[in-house]
């Protein structure tokens, strides 16, 4: 079976190949299915609760997450990736579908931190009028200038960013749940509830931290430069990678137990991270975050809902593309899925190190699968037969340059 796909890019972005649409893959709690032009994912599964859609945005991250709501379909996208490969994103929300008035609906957009890899491409996003975009709320953290973030100055977002004067972005809501106010925890070891609508998605907020936030503010002339310069800030260690080492020949186990620095970048540890969950299902979205305060958040919240540790969920973004300064054993001690989502073609930082990636498959959980939403060949030693043979893990791949990684989760009963 094949078919055009949805995106088709010639830019840095990607390298374009036609399409070829595979078979649905079925798997345990979970079907995959790679996106064709014209989505309809009820008639793909029968009862999905989430889907997500990692796009291939390079070495950032932009996701997209649809889960039924009643008649109609809820939508979240979570940042645009780097600006070269916003035809990616562009091509996507041109598939969503549009009301008689040609307007296409997102109930949340969440920018994560101001990074260019995750928000390169959020002035071609708020400029597009072709898209007729409408956004519910938008979740963005910058300095207190104003104090107070209403609708009419959701209109400066893309100033906020950077963009001139001259550039106006729609008058959408900005963090109106959080009351106008910065998208934070309570502290170190808190998560925040967010309110939802009837039968709409349970949102809770895990990262930042407000002392996080501070720190980022503190900084902010300095990273926002970065954002404009669109070239990521790279550390000494990165600016030389070593040779990706055999696989098939190293101990995961060792590999695992290294003891790697903790990520300590400020845009970092500003990042939003959240936990989604709808009719039984559930996604951890790590962004960039910090593991420490992820850890901490979640086991709090597995406290007050008086949950065992590890908490389970279905699948889990890994933070900051499988860097091993953000997923540590610590982080996987508190948490635990079946499905664990990479998001990165591995350029300019070498994203996901190998550390990461060992962490999981030994601690992961049972036969954890690995989702890349991007095919390379450093990341497709993790697909090794004899690695398979000896860790028991599985791996899924994009069906082609273009698709992306689709996750259908189906609804199931809570327990």
């Amino acid at each position: 079976m094949s078919s055009q796909c949805w995106a088709t890019v010639d830019s840095q972005c990607l390298r374009t190949s036609p399409c070829i649409l595979r078979e649905t893959v079925s798997l345990p709690r979970i079907s995959l299915k790679w996106a064709p032009r014209s989505l309809n994912y009820a008639a793909s599964m029968s009862s999905p609760a989430i889907t997500l859609e990692a796009l291939p945005v390079a070495h950032g991250d932009s996701l997209l997450l649809s889960c039924p709501v009643g008649k109609r379909t809820w939508r979240m996208l979570i940042d645009t990736g780097p600006e070269a490969c916003w035809p990616v994103l562009q091509a996507r929300l041109h598939a969503l579908p549009a009301d008689p008035q040609g307007r296409r609906h997102l109930d949340r957009l969440v920018i994560t931190h101001i990074d260019h890899d995750h928000i390169g491409a959020v002035q071609r996003l708020l400029s597009d009028s072709t898209l007729g975009l409408t956004v519910g709320d938008v979740w963005f953290n910058a300095p207190p200038h104003p104090a107070s973030r209403g609708v009419d100055e959701g209109q400066s977002l893309a100033n906020r960013l950077g963009a001139p004067a001259s550039v106006q972005s729609p008058a959408w809501p900005w963090n109106q749940a959080f009351k106008s106010q910065p998208a934070v925890t309570g502290g170190e070891g808190a998560f925040l509830a967010l309110p939802a609508g009837r039968g709409e998605p349970r949102l809770t907020l895990l990262s930042p931290t407000a002392v996080r936030l501070q720190r980022l503010f503190a900084v902010w002339d300095r990273e926002l430069a970065t954002l404009q310069a669109k070239t990521p800030a790279l550390a000494s260690s990165r600016a030389t990678p070593a040779a990706p080492r055999d696989l098939s020949q190293t101990d995961l186990q060792a590999l695992a137990a290294t003891r790697t620095p903790l990520d300590q970048a400020p845009a970092n540890g500003s990042s939003l991270a959240f936990l989604l969950e709808h009719r039984g299902a559930s996604v951890l979205l790590g962004a960039d975050a910090f593991a420490p305060v992820l850890a901490a958040a979640l086991r709090t919240l597995a406290a007050q809902r008086q949950l065992p540790l590890p908490i389970q969920v279905d699948a889990f973004k890994l933070n900051h593309h499988g860097s091993r300064g953000n997923v540590t054993r610590d982080l996987l001690e508190v948490v635990r899925a079946d499905h664990y989502i990479v998001s990165t073609n591995g350029a300019i930082f070498d994203h996901p190190d190998d550390e990461a990636l060992a962490r999981v498959v030994v601690h992961g959980g049972t036969r954890p699968t690995l989702w890349f939403n991007q095919d390379t060949p450093r990341i497709r030693r993790w697909d090794d037969a004899g690695l398979h043979a000896r860790y028991d893990h599985q791996v899924q791949w994009p069906a082609s340059p273009a698709a992306g990684a689709v996750l259908t989760l189906p609804a199931r009963p809570a327990p």
